[in-house]
């Protein structure tokens, strides 16, 4: 079978024990490529997404590349980091792996990954580079994108927030936008009314109380916990039953201990319950009555947001980036609070706590709003398109294409055109071992273009020739049936006469044989 074009795929992070939001996200873009390419995974150590990784069968390679936050903050001394590293042990040995293993195209994740785009642009390696987080604006700005213009071939980014510092004229005509998404089986809907009674029994939360939620993999700053928390004394005063779950690890202990200071103050620690990590999110989500998503920077995306929408779950958030893109997309503008705005989030959750009719209504419009608007069927076209993107641009080998069908294309200006013989692949300078096998979806949702090649001459003059026998025999068959009565006729005459004549003879032997008295 044809070999399917090598990705190698740079991670910045492999977590050792939990999962950031970018890893996420990128295990998942690559379960999807998976299809289309044959790709291996770089990481700088071992951990969960690397494991995750080899479950797919997909290659793991641990090799710690040193990455460059400064790109994503927008500072000014960007270059003179990058030209740093360059210096180091680090730039030889990421040259040299990439000069190992060959990859028809590599992918970056995020924006504080630049040298394996860097190495690979040197190298003439084709280069997508994944885009999970916006930029800051800076003054210093326009240099992270002109980096990013300068080694991309393609850049694909999980929402409008994260391509906004990047609206270039040299970077709008190679940019996509692939939101994430989710596979339904892989969260076990089916199972969602057990975990759900399994983990409020477990945190102590009775079927009368409403659990309120809130949900980062990572606790800091950023996220929003302490408007969470200011939030959540004010709905706990007024709803005697509400209980407050808090999902995720702090990576700023004094910040998070202030968090919870905001409790204590009240009196109210009781009412607050805490979960470090959870890989399973779909024992965690089912439990919730609502969940909140405090954000205060402009967030890439937001997957919390989108997660507790494919759970049912109403979800009251901030305004900040991507969020306001879900709950748009989503019709979740009534529930989405301004950036800041702590009297917004407790109006709208006091507004769910109090009804719930409206609670069961949002969390049931979310289950079906998330489906039609970030589905795994529209996920999958865009990546459909991202790979057409590829091949368009000359990013992918120009080699022809085939499904599980004989036909054999070639990707020409958005369309594919058949090849109508072996002749004419060859013509066009490519051996039949060189076809590249790749999904069916591909094929099917990819527009049609002209044939290559002449007609198959020679097929055609014996197809008429067939075609002219068959049809004299059938004009014989018919002069034929029209005399076939009379003919017929003469048969069964003769036959009649020779049976007759036997059965004479049998009758004269049979009285020759008789005895005399």
């Amino acid at each position: 079978m044809p070999m399917k074009p090598k990705m190698l795929v740079f991670s910045h992070i492999c977590s050792p024990q939990y999962v950031t939001g970018a890893e996420k996200l990128l295990v998942f873009m690559l379960r999807e490529l998976k299809p289309y390419f044959s790709c291996t995974l770089v990481v700088p150590a071992e951990g969960v997404i690397a494991q995750q990784a080899r479950e797919l069968g997909i290659t793991v390679i641990h090799h710690d590349v040193p990455i460059v936050v400064p790109l994503y903050l927008a500072l000014p001394h960007l270059m003179g980091e990058i030209e740093t590293y360059q210096r180091s042990e680090a730039w030889p040995a990421l040259i040299e792996l990439i000069r190992r293993e060959q990859p028809d195209v590599a992918l970056v994740n995020t924006t504080v990954h630049p040298l394996p785009a860097i190495a690979a642009k040197m190298l003439g390696i084709p280069v997508i580079w994944s885009v999970m987080e916006a930029i800051r604006f800076t003054p210093h700005t326009p240099n992270s994108a002109a980096l990013i213009e300068h080694c991309a071939d393609l850049v694909v980014g999980i929402s409008d927030a994260t391509l906004a510092p990047l609206r270039t004229p040299g970077l709008l005509p190679k940019s996509i936008i692939i939101p994430p998404s989710w596979e339904p089986e892989v969260l076990h809907p089916e199972s969602w009314p057990e975990f759900r009674a399994q983990r409020r029994a477990a945190l102590g939360v009775a079927d009368h109380q409403k659990l309120v939620g809130y949900i980062s993999s990572s606790i800091f700053e950023a996220k929003g916990l302490d408007h969470f928390m200011h939030m959540a004394v004010e709905v706990a005063e007024r709803f005697p039953d509400a209980i407050f779950l808090i999902v995720g690890n702090p990576t700023d202990p004094a910040y998070f201990e202030q968090c919870l200071d905001v409790a204590r103050a009240k009196d109210l620690m009781s009412r607050f319950r805490w979960i470090r990590f959870e890989e399973n999110v779909e024992t965690i989500y089912p439990a919730m009555d609502v969940t909140v998503i405090p954000s205060t920077t402009a967030e890439g995306f937001g997957m919390t947001a989108l997660e507790a929408m494919v759970f049912g779950r109403p979800v009251v958030l901030y305004g900040s980036g991507g969020l306001a893109e879900i709950a748009g997309a989503t019709g979740n503008g009534v529930y989405m609070a301004n950036t800041g705005d702590t009297g917004g989030l407790f109006t709208r959750v006091c507004g769910l706590l109090g009804d719930p009719a409206r609670l069961a209504a949002a969390g049931a419009h979310n289950a079906s709003a998330s489906r039609i608007a970030f589905g795994i069927e529209v996920y999958r076209r865009r990546i459909v398109q991202l790979v057409g993107l590829l091949a368009g641009r000359g990013v992918l080998p120009p080699a022809p294409v085939k499904g599980s069908r004989d036909v054999v294309y070639r990707f020409e200006n958005g369309v594919l055109r058949p090849y109508r013989t072996v002749e004419a692949l060859r013509a066009d300078g490519f051996a039949f071992e060189q076809v590249r096998e790749v999904s069916d979806l591909l094929i099917d949702l990819l527009p049609k273009g002209a044939p290559i090649g002449a007609p198959p001459a020679r097929k055609r003059r014996k197809l008429s020739r067939a075609l002219g026998r068959r049809r004299a025999a059938l004009r014989a068959r018919r002069r034929r049936g029209r005399r076939r009565p009379a003919r017929r006729s003469r048969v069964l005459r003769r036959r009649a006469r020779r049976i007759g004549a036997v059965r004479v003879r049998q009758r004269r032997g049979r009285r020759a044989r008789k005895p005399r008295r």
